[in-house]
């Protein structure tokens, strides 16, 4: 089993499933059987199959072949009598049956897949039915990192020297339609997988971008795309400014190797570091446990798991520390840091490790595993655990609200009501200089960050 937070799509990640052969009634029995205990065992609240199977059953109803009166009335009477089943074996016979009525080939196949997806759809919106195709290396993509925005399908950014980037697309854009089909209200992840394909194959994007006032159309051509790194830093003066754009299996080590090659530098000690978490979506939960264990005091309390299973609720726990605790920490956020960084900037305030800059973040606080369907049919993204805070509060729906609010389009800066009283002045002071005489074109959370880890700069060396 993967366990992950929530996170961004990255176009590079999913490819479209090639639809298999016809399926007789013990594939599918045991595809719905395994897709049912499976949530009704592990999904973080408890599930009455017999919901999942009338959810299921009333997907089929908007399928093609399935438009006739009479086709309607079968499925709403295998309703009422999935309802009345009793036991799990029944229910999956009923639901097994409806899809069996669906023509070989193709549309069984289809049928399959809308059930599953009925089922999972009421849960929440992060649970979902994953492909087997999505699951496997992607074959080429137009490098687009990709975000469902007040139910719009938005562009964060295409990717540097990516066919997304070559043929004009900017963040901020929204993607109306792909190859023709419109998508609004699809999901990201099938958004995500209309753009994957073989490498040298067009794809027709239409976009609504702000200022314009037609639809643009472009066709990038897939090809292959390499993932920015998760890690890149610098240095101002003594001060470290480390950004983690998502939480992978590489992070955890470049991430180390990036303290290393800070602590290296022979001519001052470090003074500072600032931890820019904006626009990280999440990732890998461990790789989060990974992150915040190398700054916060070994054992320390990260947050904890709500679930159902004992993988599922648990302490989280800080481990390998490296960071000198005498160094000085400010976390940068945003509205788009999200899931597995919010787990990790909530821990370093909760412990008074790390000043927060930024913008209330996602709120997107729990926990999916991916749970393997039989016959190579793909896998169940289940939601599995809820995140709550070190100090006990929730994150799902919350998400983390920062010390210093900013503003960037006001350059205004807030101090979060919970510390106005305590909060320093001259550094306040400082902070609020840095941004408002900040140049056209800087980056002010970097400003602040800096500005606020200046009285740690200044002492002697």
């Amino acid at each position: 089993m993967r366990r992950l937070t929530c996170a961004l799509l990255f176009v590079s990640g999913l490819a479209q499933t090639p639809l298999a052969a016809a399926m007789a009634r013990p594939e599918i029995e045991a595809t719905l059987a395994a897709a049912m205990t499976q949530i009704v065992d592990q999904y973080v609240d408890p599930v009455d199959p017999r919901i999942l199977m009338a959810n299921g059953l009333q997907a089929l109803k908007a399928l093609p072949g399935a438009e006739q009166p009479s086709r309607q009335a079968a499925i709403e009477q295998s309703v009422l009598a999935a309802q009345q089943a009793e036991g799990m074996t029944p229910q999956t016979r009923i639901l097994a049956g409806e899809i069996l009525r669906f023509a070989n080939g193709a549309p069984r196949e289809t049928a399959l897949n809308a059930a599953l997806r009925g089922m999972v759809a009421s849960l929440d919106a992060y649970s979902r039915v994953a492909t087997s195709a999505e699951l496997a290396p992607p074959p080429a993509s137009v490098g687009l990192e990709l975000t469902m925005r007040d139910g719009a399908l938005t562009v964060v950014r295409p990717l540097p020297g990516s066919p997304g980037e070559r043929v004009g697309i900017q963040a901020g854009d929204i993607v109306t339609s792909i190859d023709g089909r419109a998508t609004e209200r699809l999901p990201l992840p099938e958004a995500v997988a209309l753009l994957r394909g073989t490498p040298g194959t067009p794809v027709m994007v239409a976009l609504r971008r702000a200022g314009a006032g037609d639809t643009i159309v472009v066709q990038p051509v897939r090809g292959p795309v390499q993932a920015p790194p998760t890690v890149r830093w610098e240095m101002h003066g003594a001060v470290a400014v480390i950004r983690v754009a998502a939480f992978d299996s590489t992070t955890g080590g470049k991430l180390r190797e990036a303290f290393d090659a800070v602590s290296a530098r022979a001519d001052a000690p470090l003074a500072g570091l600032v931890l820019d978490l904006r626009g990280n979506a999440g990732g890998l939960l461990d790789v989060s446990e990974q992150v915040a264990g190398l700054v916060l005091r070994e054992g320390s309390r990260i947050g904890s798991l709500l679930g159902r299973t004992p993988a599922d609720a648990r302490p989280l726990r800080a481990r390998d520390h490296v960071v000198p605790h005498d160094v000085p920490v400010v976390v940068l956020v945003d509205h788009r840091t999200a899931a597995g960084a919010e787990i990790v900037a909530a821990a370093m305030q909760d412990h008074r490790r790390a000043l927060l800059i930024g913008a209330k973040t996602v709120g997107a606080g729990t926990i999916q595993t991916v749970l393997a369907l039989p016959a190579d049919q793909g896998a169940l993204v289940l939601t599995t655990a809820r995140v709550h805070r070190a100090g006990g509060d929730p994150l799902d729906a919350v998400g983390v609200s920062p010390d210093l609010l900013l503003d960037d389009a006001t350059r205004q800066i807030a101090v979060h009501a919970d510390m106005a009283a305590d909060f320093n002045p001259t550094v306040l002071q400082q902070v609020r200089m840095a941004v408002a005489t900040a140049p056209a074109g800087a980056d002010v959370a970097v400003l602040a960050a800096l500005a606020a880890l200046k009285p740690a700069t200044s002492k002697p060396q």
